[in-house]
């Protein structure tokens, strides 16, 4: 087979600066172990005050072996400790531990957008003639420090600090020995059963955070790294019995909520399961005509996830799910607590929008208020829609941090629960690769044991739910939901 050289461009949206960040990663180049490509993206930053954080750009690469005749499944490749580089001086590559891939990030105090430069990577085995794929998605790095949980709410009962619930200060103390039993932290059986040891992510530990909640555009270029019985166990716990992947093109796979409120992916080019099993090509045809990947295919649209195709995601990108501590902790930032505030630091709420070219790449709110947020539209939006050129913080609906659409759109999936125990849960990144076994309903599911689907608390309100405590950033009101209808989605995290 032909080696294909793979343009991938994991979707876009916008930061507190910009309408949208245009992460472009050009079409690889390989010679023997490296593979070569171009990278940009607008509106990067490096700051030493306020948040003092930066934002990177997670890549990683995929590999397919060419074998006549025989199905070969996309497999992860590890990037080696040696030999990667990025050319223009302004940027810089980092190596991470378990070598999935490298963070592409400014070198120096810097604010603005990053022009073409050329990164140079090396995996850890020759590539031959295999197709590759490179893949790259923004995330924003969360400095180590302290934090509250809690907003004095009572959503949490502190005995280590006031029984009355108010806030908690997470600090190197509390994170190097382990929150301590249970009692510690839950009120009316929200939260682990379990003493929370040192090995929990409590938040006080450097983390980056996707900027953005995984997008069509992402869950396309995922869907068409899998296997054909990947594909069917995605499909089946989406919806049973519907649209496997030999249906006819233009079959709707994915659309939840239906309509004209969300994302639509289709398949592209039928998969075969008979006497070749071919996976299927699946496409975003928000427009519903037929030619897919338009500008107004809302392919920078929030996907909604049930859990186990967001722990399989997450695991193929070699990150992993944030716990309701990191959630606060991304928002929050090192503030003190405001009672009831939301993502943005306040309790300003507006969710009243007026969007003339929905589904594009460019979609902006023409409706200009404060605390523009898109909870309890029954609609979801481009990923940061809230941000203009001009926006702060609280226009922008952002973190303190700069992370986008933490309260709105989608529901944020982290790990929490009510009354179950999920202290053996750790930093662990997922490995790159999802479970595949012949036919097995497994197939395509993660193969991390502590990922479970009971550990699950969404945080942060989506599109169906109007305002109010539940939606804050310390609102523990809703646990273990595992379904679409709820406009469940979210984002991952990656440890060090």
């Amino acid at each position: 087979m032909k080696k294909i050289a793979l343009i991938t461009i994991l979707f876009l949206a916008s930061n507190i600066n910009s309408y949208a960040n245009n992460l472009i990663i050009g079409t690889p180049t390989v010679s023997g172990s490296t593979v070569t490509f171009t990278i940009k993206w607008d509106n990067s930053w490096y700051v030493t005050t306020g948040p003092s954080n930066w934002d990177a750009v997670w890549v990683f690469v995929k590999r397919q072996s060419c074998v006549s005749n025989a199905p070969s499944p996309w497999v992860h490749a590890d990037i080696a400790a040696s030999g990667n580089s990025v050319t223009g001086g302004v940027l810089q590559v980092d190596q991470v531990l378990d070598n999935k891939g490298v963070f592409i990030r400014r070198s120096a105090v810097g604010i603005g957008n990053i022009t073409m430069a050329t990164v140079t990577l090396t995996l850890n085995s020759p590539i031959g003639s295999d197709n590759i794929g490179v893949y790259g998605m923004e995330m924003v790095n969360i400095p180590e420090g302290d934090f509250y949980i809690g907003d004095g709410s009572q959503q949490y009962f502190h005995t280590l600090s006031d029984p009355s619930g108010n806030p908690l200060l997470i600090n190197a103390a509390i994170q190097n020995a382990g929150l301590g039993a249970a009692s510690n932290y839950q009120r009316d059986n929200l939260g682990s059963s379990g003493s929370l040891p040192a090995s929990f992510p409590l938040g006080y530990n450097r983390f980056y955070c996707m900027k953005y909640e995984i997008t069509a555009g992402q869950y396309v270029a995922f869907l068409n790294t899998l296997s054909f019985n990947q594909q069917i166990r995605m499909q089946r716990d989406y919806q049973p019995n519907l649209t496997p992947p030999d249906s006819p093109a233009g079959t709707e796979f994915h659309c939840w909520p239906c309509g004209n409120n969300s994302p639509r992916i289709v398949i592209a080019t039928p998969g075969n399961n008979t006497s070749q099993i071919i996976p299927a090509v699946y496409a975003n045809d928000l427009n519903n005509n037929g030619v897919y990947n338009e500008d107004e295919d809302g392919l920078g649209i929030p996907v909604v996830l049930n859990v186990k195709n967001f722990f399989a995601f997450l695991d193929w990108a070699a990150i992993r799910p944030m716990t309701e501590f990191e959630y606060e902790k991304a928002c929050r930032g090192n503030q003190n607590p405001v009672l009831g505030e939301f993502a943005w630091g306040s309790t300003d709420f507006n969710n009243t929008y007026d969007v003339p070219n929905y589904g594009s790449a460019s979609a902006t709110n023409n409706y200009a208020m404060l605390g523009n947020n898109t909870a309890g539209t029954n609609r979801l939006y481009r990923a940061g829609i809230s941000a203009t050129p001009t926006s702060n913080r609280l226009k922008a609906a952002a973190t303190y941090y700069g992370v986008l659409d933490m309260t709105g759109n989608v529901w944020e999936s982290c790990i929490g629960g009510w009354n179950v125990d999920f202290s053996d849960f750790t930093t662990q990144n997922g490995d790159g690769n999802l479970y595949e076994n012949g036919q097995s309903v497994d197939n395509g599911s993660t193969d991390m044991a502590t990922w479970q689907t009971n550990r699950i608390m969404v945080k942060g309100g989506g599109s169906n739910w109007v305002g109010g405590e539940w939606i804050s950033v310390s609102g523990r009101n809703w646990v273990q939901f595992n379904n679409y209808s709820f406009f469940q989605g979210g984002r991952g995290v990656r440890s060090f």
